[in-house]
Order: structure tokens, then sequence, then C-alpha cells
């Protein structure tokens, strides 16, 4: 048996982090003394070691203490949602990437721009999608997804559908074969929910996707993906 403090210096979490996993239930002490001292067994830290791990990969514990404790959970798609969340900051790691570089490119050569120059500046780095859409446009975008909430059922189909879009651009797949029309009916499935049939408002986004400005769009479709997508739904 190991003391909470002992249980802590073993393995870098603090005493007042255990407590709190104590309390919401996600790691109680096999045995607590008369006095009130938490005990922790091998399997108490065989399961510190789980909470930790999981942590790492990105985890909340709410979630954790479902994989732990939960014995019927759907494994798979809890990954596949965890994929998902992923995919999504790396995307946005890589905008907030382009954007520096671009502030980079507007500083290089002025070695004297004064703080005020800078802040002057960096409000245009931002602006990557307005010279396409108005804000009229991404309005009703929102309006037509609105009360939609993306649960773990839509992750995996979308995660589903870039594979298969994958799979079609690496075998360089022609729009009659049937995985292809898997991916088309799925796009505009997903398009008429949310633009609907307003042509100027596709064309619009057709455009800004299609900008040099942008390397990668959400969640791996890629630039390339993207542009043989468009050549399959022709």
């Amino acid at each position: 048996m190991l003391k909470i403090g002992e249980l802590a210096n073993m393995t870098g979490i603090t005493v007042r982090t255990l407590h709190y996993y104590d309390e919401v239930g996600l790691l109680k002490p096999s045995k607590i003394t008369e006095t009130g001292h938490r005990l922790y067994d091998m399997q108490n830290i065989t399961t510190l070691y789980q909470i930790m791990s999981l942590k790492d990969m990105g985890f909340n514990l709410d979630e954790i203490n479902d994989l732990i404790h939960d014995r019927y959970i759907d494994i798979q798609k809890f990954i596949e949602v965890q994929i998902s969340k992923v995919q999504e900051e790396i995307v946005q790691k890589q905008l907030l990437f382009s954007r520096l570089l671009k502030l980079k490119q507007e500083l290089k050569g002025n070695q004297n721009i004064s703080i005020d120059d800078f802040k002057a500046i960096v409000p245009f780095i931002n602006a990557s999608a307005d010279k396409y859409i108005t804000k009229e446009q991404l309005d009703k975008i929102k309006n037509n997804l609105e009360g939609y909430k993306v649960e773990s059922e839509e992750a995996t189909e979308w995660i589903e559908f870039i594979a298969k879009l994958n799979y079609c651009y690496d075998n360089k797949l022609h729009n009659t074969d049937l995985i292809a029309i898997e991916c088309i009916n799925y796009w505009r499935k997903l398009m008429n929910k949310s633009i609907g049939e307003d042509e100027k408002l596709k064309d619009s986004i057709f455009s800004f996707h299609a900008s040099l400005d942008n390397s990668q769009l959400r969640y791996g479709l890629t630039d390339d993906l993207y542009k043989y997508l468009m050549e399959l739904m022709k």
C-alpha cells in the first residue's frame, strides 16, 4: 500500500489532483484508514497510469471516466470522435502557422516597426475568407445549421468519407465508380444541409476553398482532395 504522498511522488501527480480524482470517482483509494488517510494498491497505480496516458491523448476527465469504468462503451466510435477533435486542432494550428508566416512576411525588412503599426497589421492577417464570403452568407450558413448538433455518428461518417475520398484519389477512380458515387452523394447531402440551393453562395465557398491561401481545409479535406472532389462532382 502507498500513502497519497508517496503515490504523488512516484507519479508526479499532485496530492491535490489525487484528492480531486477521488472526489469525482475517477480514482478511489483501495483503503481509507481509521485516521482518514488514503491508501493505494497496485491496481490503483495501474489505473492512475491509464488516466495519465489517456490525458496525454487529449481525452477529458469525463471521457476517461467512461473509458475506464464503463464496460459497454463503443470504444471504436469513442476513438474516432477523438481523432476528429485532434484533426480540428491540427487544422487550427496550421491556420495559425499560416497567419504567422503572413505576419512575418509583412514585417520583413522593417526592423523599426512600432507596436501601433504591429497592432494595425494584425487584423488584416486574420481576414482570409472575407474577400470570398460575405457576412450575410456566413449568417445564412449558421441559420441553416441552427440546432444541428454534430454527434459521434456524424463524426464517424465524415471520417469514413475522408477515407473513401483518399482511396478514390490514390487510385484515380472516375465518378462512375461506386465508392466515388458514395463520396459525391455524401458531399451533396452535406452541402444541401448547410448551403441549400443558393448557387451564388456555393460559388463563393468554392472560390474560397480554391484560393492559394488555404493549404488545408477542415478535418483532413486537403486542397488536393477538394480539387479532386470537385472534378468528381462535374
